[in-house]
């Protein structure tokens, strides 16, 4: 493969992350869609940004089955699909069940987008050059967030459903994709590459790493769903200003794309440790924030904790439990998407406790803060036995 030729399908594959990071875009007009549908409860509108996550789980899962079918590229394409069709219906069929009907298709696109990518880059990538892939993967998809939440939010002028405009971006990538990515199948892997896979029971520790990942993106996920509306009900600034919390939080992700592997490489295992008190100093900024400033810095410090501890996460799976081929990776993929998907519900559960939303804030940070405690007990006690740790500093 030629330089120039080599570039073309970096740009063409890495574009498709613009489309699946776009899916937390419209979260911001939570505020708008809960004046659009009084008689529809808050938990039920606040699904609408999570439920693609539960069908993400189904992407993640059933893109193997149909690249048997079709081809990596070929689920690729179909994922764009669904995210784009899926993604511009609201804007001609402004209705709650539409709506929510559609945003199941997209989170579906999503998985498919998801697994085939990662799928693809190993396959026409390998060395310093994979490592590379993986990175950009999660800082393009922090900026693809930011540039697609900005955009959702200035349409927002026009009236919430037009919001929904963003996605026509995903014909735009069937475009690249079609033109550029080759057709690639299983074969296409080399044979060093291609791990053992075992049958039989998974072992705890991969269980553990998808719990881990669960509890996580389900704390993560809370500023996502609140921030907008922490700013609107406490008088800070509009849906619009509400809707760039989201697009700091997608900055703060892209940053830590591109900032990933040189702290895991120095920091090693305690690199969970940092993206985890992280998280804890966001939501505290949120919580105690009295004004718009403040929040937009919590969200820019979530979503930077966010897109360390998750690639950590994966990453520790794909490494430590090699021997079990995708199966590790999608293990921790589903239990990523579910973390999302539930979020509502831990909102309702903080609720219970108290309805203000800055104590719900801090009950999070409060979590975060645990969970930075067992990461740095973790640290102390295996970090000879990391695997990741030996690598990066061999």
């Amino acid at each position: 493969m030629n330089q120039n030729k080599n570039l073309v399908l970096k740009i063409a594959l890495l574009s498709t992350c613009l489309v699946s990071a776009s899916l937390n875009a419209v979260t911001g007009l939570v505020p708008e869609m809960a004046a659009a549908f009084p008689r529809v409860s808050l938990s039920a509108i606040e699904l609408i940004a999570t439920i693609p996550s539960l069908f993400q789980m189904a992407g993640v899962l059933g893109e193997q089955v149909i690249a048997k079918k079709l081809g990596h590229k070929g689920t690729m394409l179909l994922g764009l699909l669904f995210c784009a069709v899926g993604g511009i219906i609201p804007v001609f069929l402004p209705l709650f069940p539409v709506i929510f009907v559609t945003r199941c298709f997209f989170g579906t696109g999503c998985g498919l987008l998801m697994s085939s990518l990662l799928t693809l880059i190993v396959h026409f990538f390998d060395g310093q050059a994979r490592s590379t892939m993986i990175g950009l993967n999660g800082g393009i998809s922090g900026l693809g967030s930011a540039v697609a939440t900005f955009a959702a939010g200035q349409l927002l002028a026009f009236g919430w459903n037009v919001s929904f405009s963003v996605y026509f971006l995903g014909f735009g990538v069937m475009a690249l994709v079609l033109a550029f990515v080759p057709k690639a199948s299983r074969k296409d892997a080399a044979p060093a590459e291609k791990a053992e896979k075992k049958g039989g029971k998974l072992p705890l520790g991969l269980w553990g790493l998808g719990l881990l990942m669960f509890v996580s993106v389900m704390l993560a996920t809370m500023y996502v769903i609140k921030a907008s509306t922490l700013i609107t009900a406490y008088g800070y600034g509009t849906a619009k200003e509400g809707s760039l919390a989201i697009t700091f939080l997608s900055l703060g992700s892209f940053a830590a794309g591109l900032t990933y592997g040189k702290l895991r490489a120095k920091l090693g295992s305690l690199t969970l440790a940092l993206a985890f008190g992280i998280c804890v100093l966001g939501f505290l900024m949120g919580g105690l924030a009295s004004s718009l400033l403040p929040v937009w810095a919590g969200s820019f410090l979530l979503g930077y904790g966010y897109l360390i501890f998750m690639p950590f996460i994966q990453e520790q799976a794909s490494r430590s439990y090699s021997a079990y081929g995708e199966t590790a990776t999608n293990l921790v993929l589903v239990f990523q998407s579910v973390g999302a998907f539930v979020t509502p519900w831990l909102g309702s559960l903080f609720g219970q406790a108290s309805q203000d939303l800055k104590t719900q804030f801090f009950m999070t940070a409060a979590c975060f803060m645990l969970l930075t405690a067992v990461a740095v007990w973790q640290s102390v006690k295996f970090t000879r036995q990391d695997p990741i740790h030996e690598i990066t500093n061999a």
